[in-house]
């Protein structure tokens, strides 16, 4: 789904920092440029969840939850690739490779004469990340959730449309232009840019009458603008939050990738959990080097959380780190 968004963008440039090291931060630099595999230690692990759970246990106390920003980290266990990984779509793209058994480039080629979903089967689930950030939100440690992912997931698993803001869209949803209803579909919406579909509205207006009106899809493209009304909520939430949590995001690219210098500006401290470095490394409180859903499965697991797995995973449930 992945190189489906990215076969779906205009031509850029610039994309920002591609295949960073998987290191452990504390590693000297001449042997960052050497390893990919070195991460966060056990023990570096422990002591980090340690801190991270004691900032959710006074976002509940105090009753200002914490404010999320999920990246495509989170849905790699979905069996998507990220953007910038090792195997990300835009670092195998610098390479001349591509993702997900897609060439991109003749995707593009043909995606004007043929159905891309013909090329493309996605059949992807949300995972144990997904349902550990739904299990700590049912249980009132965070509330509003920003997303970058365009994959859908996020409204999959069962967050609240209301307290997710799905900044750069979503590939399944189309949105009437008169009435501004929305329209969750089982296949992707084949455009981005926020561009009109073809199809219409099949609700009524308020006098009762069809609506009509022309639907367009809800995913940006590289120069559309984020919708002003995501950046209205964004500000409100900072008013309610206690701490800032990144979570498989390399914060590279702006407005969202800025969040945790607004985050610092307000006083407020920021944990990040990202395999690579992320770009503000020295800024935020804790940088948490590992496995996004082994965090956050633990974090849930310290909490005394019940996270509700189901039956129907893509991906394997990890061993919980103990704190105690």
């Amino acid at each position: 789904m992945t190189s489906v968004y990215e076969s779906l963008l205009s031509e850029y440039p610039d994309k920002g920092v591609v295949g960073k090291p998987e290191v452990n931060p504390m590693f000297p630099t001449y042997l960052k440029n050497q390893c990919f595999q070195i991460r966060d230690t056990e023990d570096q692990m422990i002591e980090k969840l340690r801190v991270l759970t004691n900032h959710f246990r006074n976002a509940k106390d105090t009753e200002k939850p914490i404010f999320v920003l999920i990246g495509a980290g989170v849905s790699t266990g979905s069996k998507l690739p990220d953007f910038r990984g090792k195997q990300g779509v835009w670092t195998l793209q610098a390479e001349g490779k591509h993702a997900e058994g897609v060439n991109f480039q003749v995707v593009r080629h043909l995606k004007f004469r043929f159905n891309l979903q013909s090329l493309v089967r996605v059949q992807a689930r949300p995972g144990v990340s997904h349902k550990c950030i739904l299990a700590l939100h049912k249980a009132g440690y965070i509330k509003t959730i920003i997303t970058q992912n365009v994959d859908g997931l996020d409204r999959k698993v069962g967050i609240p449309v209301e307290d997710l803001i799905e900044v750069h869209g979503n590939l399944f949803l189309e949105v009437c232009q008169s009435c501004f209803s929305e329209y969750v579909r089982e296949n992707i919406v084949m455009s981005v840019g926020l561009k009109p579909t073809g199809r219409n509205c099949e609700g009524n207006k308020k006098t009762g009458r069809s609506c009509r009106g022309k639907l367009r899809d809800a995913t940006l493209d590289w120069d559309s603008e984020i919708d002003h009304k995501h950046l209205t909520k964004i500000k409100k939430t900072w008013k309610e939050s206690s701490h800032l949590l990144c979570i498989g995001t390399s914060l590279e690219i702006i407005p969202m990738g800025s969040l945790p210098v607004d985050a610092k500006a307000r006083g407020i401290k920021t944990t990040t959990i990202n395999y690579q470095e992320t770009a503000h490394e020295k800024i935020v409180e804790t940088a948490i080097h590992a496995d996004v859903k082994l965090i956050l499965y633990s974090l849930c697991h310290s909490l005394g959380v019940e996270v509700d797995l189901g039956n129907d995973l893509p991906d394997e449930v990890p061993v919980p780190l103990e704190i105690c």
